[in-house]
């Protein structure tokens, strides 16, 4: 091949290779305009100087290729023009995308706040302020996340006492005094939440002296069924000490109701009603299980199941 021959195909290649560099550099220039990504430009623009300059040696001027010197000397010159711009401090180039990485925070911290993830927007509203200047702004930003972390909070105090009153109302003091504690340490010094355990503690005082009341009144009037409930209720907030007191009126209760049920069941029995006597019977072993009373409808008790059951056959045919 002669020499001619050689350097035109050289020409054609270099050419080629210069193509391909300047695709490779509109890419990257892409990609730094949309993502600020400049790793991809910066290659690009050296394949480009180098292939313009490979261009450039390999197409002599006597050869008919001045021109293409000439051109290609101004593409070299046009990219380091390029190059230069391409070498700004980062300053600089927060400068010119300040208005894109505006929104973008702003957006950013709108959906932290939206997610209330407060300690995100928060970090996002200092890099505002700190790092492009917008203090003003941040400023805006800080007080409405500081309203929405009150209005947040304020809600989560008022159903968490709601449901610490509905606590005290069902009787579970346990959970309720647990719970008082835990607010307290959450948000101490909060108005609505200090002195919240005491206030658990004076309900349960109030709600144990009702019951001793009602069980006191109940037990004047001689209403029997209603003192023994309130007499089971009661258990659970006196101490020994606190029940001394109550014990002769428990033991009158206890007994009133064992008298009645006894003679319930005797007048069940005497009037052939054996499923009243069956009920009346179970509850008597159920409740006085050491009495003898109790161990006498023991020894009755499969008798009367077995007549209770012929009674309410009779009964279903009579229906019928």
């Amino acid at each position: 091949m002669s020499t001619k021959a050689r350097d035109a195909w050289v020409s054609v290649l270099m050419t080629l290779s210069l193509l391909a560099s300047l695709a490779l550099f509109g890419l990257g220039g892409y990609l730094a305009l949309v993502n600020q990504e400049f790793v991809l430009l910066g290659l690009g623009l050296i394949a480009v100087v180098v292939s313009a300059a490979g261009l450039a040696f390999a197409a002599p001027a006597e050869d008919g290729s001045a021109e293409l010197v000439q051109a290609v000397q101004r593409q070299h010159e046009l990219l380091e023009s390029i190059n230069n711009r391409l070498l700004i401090s980062d300053k600089a180039k927060r400068v010119a995308f300040r208005q894109k990485d505006r929104e973008t925070l702003r957006e950013a911290i709108v959906e932290d706040v939206r997610r209330e993830d407060y300690d995100a927007a928060m970090i996002l509203v200092d890099e505002m302020a700190d790092s492009y200047g917008y203090r003003e702004e941040a400023e805006q930003f800080r007080d409405q996340i500081l309203q929405a972390q009150e209005k947040k909070r304020e809600q989560f105090i008022k159903e968490a006492i709601i449901r610490i009153d509905q606590m005290c109302n069902d009787g579970d003091w346990d959970d309720a005094r647990q719970h008082a504690h835990r607010l307290v340490r959450l948000y101490h010094g909060h108005p609505g939440v200090n002195g919240l355990p005491e206030r658990v503690a004076e309900a349960k005082e109030k709600r144990k002296a009702d019951l001793e009341r009602e069980f006191l009144r109940a037990s004047e009037r001689e209403d029997v069924e209603r003192a023994m409930e309130l007499l089971k209720e009661l258990d659970g907030y006196l101490t020994s000490e606190e029940a001394a007191p109550y014990m002769e009126t428990a033991r009158g209760v206890v007994g009133k109701k064992r008298e009645n049920l006894g003679v319930r069941f005797k007048i069940a029995v005497q009037d052939r009603d054996w499923l009243d006597a069956l009920n009346v019977g179970e509850q008597i072993v159920r409740e006085f299980p050491n009495s003898k009373f109790a161990h006498e409808v023991r020894s009755m008790i499969d008798t009367l199941r077995e007549r209770a059951a012929h009674q309410r056959a009779a009964m279903a045919e009579e229906s019928l």
